[in-house]
């Protein structure tokens, strides 16, 4: 079998993985080593967006996400995140703040409401004034040791701390993403059943050619993506530049009619030496 895989991160992966119906075990096996919540709630949980990837996907560059409901009606989201997003934290809140609010009508109690759960698979460091690679963010008053509510809980997941040696089982679903080679991904498929499950359909996928085929063009996206990027910047650079010999020459030009002003020199023999108007000399001198 080749050593090439598609990366479990991506989100062709990501979604024909945990987005299918017919793997929804993964998907609990995975929640259940994240989250502390009762086993019951797994027995019958719903995906609400149980979407496969478009060839030609226009959702954001970098995110996927997954959406759940458990016996209870608690809403769980899951999302894939491979690149930096400005202003990250407030866009979870916002985003869970939408979940609950939209839940109820003008006439429905608020003990209607379900508990909302994000959790965030980031590649790259997304809390980095810590070194820990999973945290539970709650409303929580760490003075009186209170939970206000656990109404939203956000959990943040980065790949890029996790230990080489598992402490916990966590932490094997979290090598099984960070994974880009057939190596790595055998290094990890033991850890359960449940990966050993998924370490087989990732392998199935990565020959399946119209898998590949979206995977490169997600890949594709991306590169085209950072090259406009690029572009954009270079073009903003050279603006600026421009900009600022501009600038500088009408400064100089400026400094040069004061000068021959101070000398003495008419407004008419300063205009025709700097190209600066007569209106403009005589406001800005007199």
């Amino acid at each position: 079998m080749p050593e090439y895989i598609l990366p479990p991160k991506s989100n062709t992966v990501f979604q024909l993985l945990f987005g299918d119906p017919r793997n929804i075990e993964l998907l609990a096996d995975f929640l259940k080593s994240v989250l502390d919540i009762p086993e019951d709630e797994y027995r019958e949980i719903v995906i609400v967006n149980p979407n496969l990837p478009r060839e030609y996907p226009d959702r954001k560059l970098g995110i996927v996400d997954l959406r759940v409901t458990t016996r209870s009606g608690q809403i769980i989201h899951v999302e894939i995140q491979r690149e930096p997003v400005s202003a990250m934290r407030n866009r979870l809140v916002f985003y869970d703040a939408g979940l609950i609010t939209g839940q109820i009508g003008e006439s429905e109690k608020y003990s209607a409401l379900k508990r909302v759960i994000s959790i965030i698979i980031a590649d790259y460091p997304l809390i980095p004034e810590s070194p820990l690679y999973h945290h539970r963010f709650t409303l929580y008053d760490p003075q009186a040791n209170i939970e206000f509510s656990d109404l939203i809980e956000i959990h943040t997941l980065e790949l890029s701390k996790i230990p080489e040696t598992p402490d916990v089982y966590l932490c094997n679903w979290l090598r099984f993403f960070r994974a880009e080679t057939r190596k790595e991904l055998d290094m990890v498929a033991n850890a359960s059943p449940a990966i050993q499950k998924a370490t087989a359909r990732v392998l199935m996928l990565s020959e399946d050619e119209r898998a590949r085929l979206i995977h490169e063009y997600e890949v594709r996206a991306k590169r085209d993506e950072l090259a406009r990027l690029d572009y954009a910047m270079e073009k903003g650079i050279e603006k600026g530049r421009q900009e600022g010999r501009e600038e500088g020459m009408e400064r100089g030009k400026l400094e040069t009619a004061r000068a021959m002003f101070a000398e003495g020199d008419s407004i008419e023999k300063i205009a025709r030496v700097t190209g600066i108007s007569q209106e403009t000399l005589k406001a800005g001198l007199s």
